[in-house]
C-alpha cells in the first residue's frame, strides 16, 4: 500500500503471470471498484534456488542479488506483470493509493510464502484463483487452492473458479459460531457494495447437521445482550436466519437485499448447494468451516465437496 495510507480492508492478492489472473481482476472490479475504504496488494511468487540455510536468513533484496540470471529476469518480467494488473485496475475505477504490488522470491514454496505473506501484514482477506486441472494433474502436482486451504486457518480465504460475475451471494447458515464468523467477515466486506443480494440458505436435509452452540458460546464475541435478543426465533421457525440477519443489519447492509431461502430437498447440504449455484445465477458463496480438529463424515465437509464441484464461481472459506 501506499506510504501512509491506511484503509479500513487490507486484502492480500495472489496472482500467477496466466490467463486465469483476469478471472481474479474481473471478480474484484465487479465487487469493490468505486469502494474507497479498501486495499489491495498484488503479490508473485518467483522459486529461487538457493541453499536452505540462505532461506532462513536472507533478505529479499539480498535474495535477489544471490539469483541466477533465469530468476532475476522472471523477477523482473513479473514486477512488469503485476504493474500492467495494478494499471488495469486503474483504469477500472480503483485510486492508485488503493494498490499496491510485490514480487516475493520463494523461501518455503509458493503456498507457504502466501500465507506467510498474508498473515504477517495482518490481512483481512486472502484473494487466489482455482485452476481447471485434470485428474491427473491433481494427482501428480496437487492443487494450489486446496493446499492453501489445509495449511490455511483464520484467515478469510477467497477462491476465484472462472468467470465470476454475479453479484449474488449465497451463504449457508446454520446458527453454529463458524457460520456466524463467516456472515460477519461478509458483512465487513461487503457494507459499501451497493449492489450485492446475499441470499442466506438453511438445509434441512437428511445429513444435515446441527451445530448449535448455547448462546453462552456467543458471548465473547457478541455480547450478552446482542445474544439473548438475536440469538432466538425457535417460536416462528426463524432461528437459522435471525442471527445472520442481524448482523448484516447491524453493519449497514440494507434489509431489502437480505433473502432466505430454505429447502428439505437433497441427502446432504453439499448436494443442495451446488444446486442452488448452477441454477440460480449465484457469483459467490461464503461458508464457514469447523475448526481442524472436528471430525468429518464420509463425505467429508461441505466446504471440500462444494469447492471441487462448481465453476464460474467464487468461494469464500473462513474458519
Amino acid at each position: 500500500m501506499k506510504e501512509g495510507k491506511t484503509f479500513e480492508k487490507k486484502v492480500l492478492v495472489a496472482l500467477e503471470n496466466s490467463p486465469y489472473s483476469k478471472n481474479i481482476l474481473n471478480y474484484i472490479c465487479d465487487l469493490f471498484a468505486g469502494q474507497r475504504k479498501i486495499g489491495f496488494h498484488l503479490v508473485g511468487v518467483v522459486p529461487c534456488h538457493v541453499s536452505e540455510l540462505s532461506r532462513d536468513w536472507l533478505t529479499q533484496e539480498e535474495l535477489l542479488s544471490s539469483v541466477d540470471k533465469a530468476t532475476h529476469k522472471r523477477y523482473v518480467e513479473y514486477k512488469h506483470f503485476l504493474a500492467d494488473k495494478k494499471n488495469d485496475l486503474v483504469a477500472d475505477g480503483f485510486e492508485e493509493s488503493q494498490i499496491s504490488a510485490g514480487v516475493l522470491l520463494s523461501k518455503s514454496g509458493k503456498v507457504g510464502d502466501i500465507l506467510y505473506e498474508a498473515h504477517g501484514g495482518h490481512y483481512d482477506a486472502l484473494i487466489i484463483g482455482k485452476k481447471d486441472l485434470s485428474r491427473l494433474e491433481k494427482m501428480i502436482v496437487g492443487s494450489f487452492s486446496t493446499e492453501v486451504l489445509k495449511r490455511n486457518w483464520g484467515l478469510p480465504t477467497w477462491i476465484v473458479s472462472g468467470s465470476a460475475s454475479s453479484r449474488k451471494v449465497l451463504v449457508p447458515v446454520d446458527c453454529s459460531p463458524h457460520t456466524l464468523n463467516a456472515v460477519d467477515h461478509l458483512a465487513f466486506m461487503l457494507k459499501d457494495n451497493p449492489h450485492a443480494e446475499i441470499t442466506l440458505f438453511h438445509s434441512c436435509s437428511l445429513l444435515a447437521r446441527e451445530h448449535i452452540k448455547p448462546r453462552e458460546a456467543f458471548y465473547d464475541k457478541w455480547g450478552k445482550d446482542w445474544c439473548d435478543k438475536h440469538l432466538k426465533g425457535e417460536e416462528d421457525g426463524h432461528f437459522h436466519f435471525h442471527a445472520s440477519e442481524q448482523i448484516l443489519i447491524d453493519a449497514g447492509f440494507p434489509m431489502e437485499r437480505i433473502f432466505r431461502l430454505e429447502t428439505q430437498k437433497g441427502i446432504e447440504p453439499g448436494q443442495q448447494i451446488v444446486h442452488h449455484i448452477r441454477r440460480d445465477g449465484y457469483g459467490t458463496i461464503v461458508m464457514g468451516r469447523r475448526g481442524k480438529d472436528v471430525k468429518k463424515g464420509i463425505f467429508r465437509g461441505v466446504s471440500d465437496r462444494v469447492l471441487a464441484n462448481v465453476k464460474n464461481v467464487a468461494i469464500c472459506i473462513l474458519g
